[in-house]
């Protein structure tokens, strides 16, 4: 590690670079690389035209999810003492309004029309403790994060109705946990807890009440919204990106639910309007893995409460930029005709994407994802992965899952999703789509001037504290 202020060697690399055992290690690794001509158009071959849905009207509403994180030093003298920011942002588009959008029907849009569109986004932001900061009246960071973030899915700014904490994004995570396959207890009142976090007793019961709880073996705080484990990866003495990354990401697939809970309970017809999209794959990772089955599980049951009544199901949308399934459409691109699309299978991704990987024992995505990959190339010549949920209720019978989820017929609203993705096209960025970017837009927190603001005002904020020092 250099000093700081020093510079690194210009020629450095050379020696790593010409070392014989780094080029040897390089030529015993397996990677993505390029499919030849004829492996090409082998793979070109297994894409399909895409279903037709011309009967299946649009929603009447997208609701599109980004998130996005910052970690800052409170003073340039102390660069290793931390706070993180978390903001997710939530833009409602009016189909109706965008299709407004474009000037006599070409290719240019009014300006004031957008800036309309602009004004139907909120944004959720929380700054949560790290490395070497604890809250007044906390022994650690890791406790510090633990009530932070309790106090932030709690909090009015997450409630639909101010006065009462059931509209909390806190009490969406009782209905979810309520849900998990391994749940002790169906009851969206109250959820178990995997460990105390100060005793480590096991099977910790927490009801969905404001007050502070405590567990009845050591007497410490505990929080339901320990039931993420996110607190297992906090540290005290180093930077927790890691942590702040997970709870974006719960966060950004959260949401939706917490949207769709509402609605269910106050305008079930609504639901049958709307449609989302999410930045990345319909996935949830880390310890709070768990929550992917309960979401696909809640959803399932609201398309079949919608199906009862005549009602279109939601949708959830997952739109991936960035990862190894891009890339590799970036490097088929050629191969494939326009206005095709492909389930993305395991053998596939496994012979294609995966590099040689050994394909896992039950199946891709068996503990993470809630919903199947798609390639797609539109009529315009655009290429995208995204993701529909799996409509089922669970992922068992796991053979009979893993068939079913990898059978396109399973998926029926797959035209309807490639419609809407082709109605979005964007130019604004490669491949891009105008929910997706728009939500971006407001959820990213830019390295200048974004971050030196929020530099300033935690500095500011803690510093002018007369615990500074204290909580740090």
């Amino acid at each position: 590690m250099p000093y700081p202020g020093e510079t690194a060697s210009k020629v450095a690399h050379v020696d790593v670079v010409s070392n014989p055992d780094v080029q040897a290690f390089l030529a015993g690794c397996e990677y993505l690389t390029p499919p030849s001509e004829e492996e090409g158009k082998s793979i070109g071959g297994l894409f399909k035209s895409v279903p037709t849905a011309a009967n299946a009207s649009l929603p009447a509403y997208v609701i599109a999810v980004d998130g996005s994180l910052h970690e800052t030093s409170l003073d340039d003298r102390f660069p290793s003492t931390k706070v993180g920011y978390v903001k997710v942002s939530a833009v409602l588009i009016d189909m109706q309004q965008m299709s407004e959008l474009r000037v006599d029907n070409g290719r240019f849009v009014d300006p004031f029309r957008v800036a309309e569109l602009d004004r139907t986004s909120t944004g959720l932001a929380c700054c949560l403790p790290s490395a070497n900061v604890r809250r007044r009246g906390y022994s650690s960071v890791r406790d510090s994060f633990r009530a932070a973030l309790d106090d932030y899915l709690l909090g009015t700014t997450t409630r639909f109705v101010p006065s009462s904490h059931k509209s909390s994004l806190r009490t969406t995570l009782f209905h979810l946990a309520s849900r998990r396959p391994d749940a002790i207890r169906n009851d969206p009142d109250r959820l178990t807890l995997h460990r105390c976090p100060s005793c480590r007793e096991r099977n910790i019961e927490v009801a969905d009440v404001p007050e502070l709880q405590h567990c009845p073996h050591c007497s410490q705080p505990v929080y339901p919204s320990d039931v993420l484990r996110i607190w297992e990866e906090v540290e005290d003495y180093q930077s927790n990106l890691m942590a702040l990354n997970r709870v974006m990401m719960l966060l950004e697939h959260m949401l939706p639910i917490h949207y769709i809970r509402y609605l269910a309970e106050s305008s079930l017809r609504s639901l049958g309007r709307l449609c989302f999209f999410v930045d990345g794959p319909l996935a949830v990772f880390g310890t709070a893995a768990w929550i992917h089955g309960a979401i696909m599980r809640y959803l399932y049951e609201i398309n079949t409460r919608l199906a009862r009544v005549g009602l279109a199901p939601v949708l959830l949308i997952g739109l991936q930029k960035t990862g190894q399934v891009v890339d590799h459409l970036a490097l088929i691109d050629r191969f494939v005709e326009c206005n095709r699309v492909s389930l993305v299978t395991d053998e596939y991704r496994y012979r294609y994407i995966l590099a040689g990987r050994d394909p896992a024992g039950n199946g891709f995505g068996f503990e993470t994802y809630y919903g199947q990959d798609f390639l797609l190339k539109t009529s315009t010549g655009r290429s995208f992965v995204f993701s529909i949920q799996h409509p089922f209720a669970s992922k068992g019978p796991q053979a009979e899952f893993n068939a079913a989820r990898q059978n396109p017929s399973s998926f029926t609203e797959l035209g309807r999703a490639v419609r809407l993705i082709e109605h979005f096209e964007s130019d604004l960025y490669e491949n891009a789509v105008v929910p997706i970017a728009l939500a971006h837009r407001h959820a990213a927190i830019s390295l200048r001037p974004g971050s030196q603001v929020l530099d300033l005002l935690a500095r500011r904020s803690l510093s002018d504290s007369s615990g500074y020092r204290d909580a740090v």
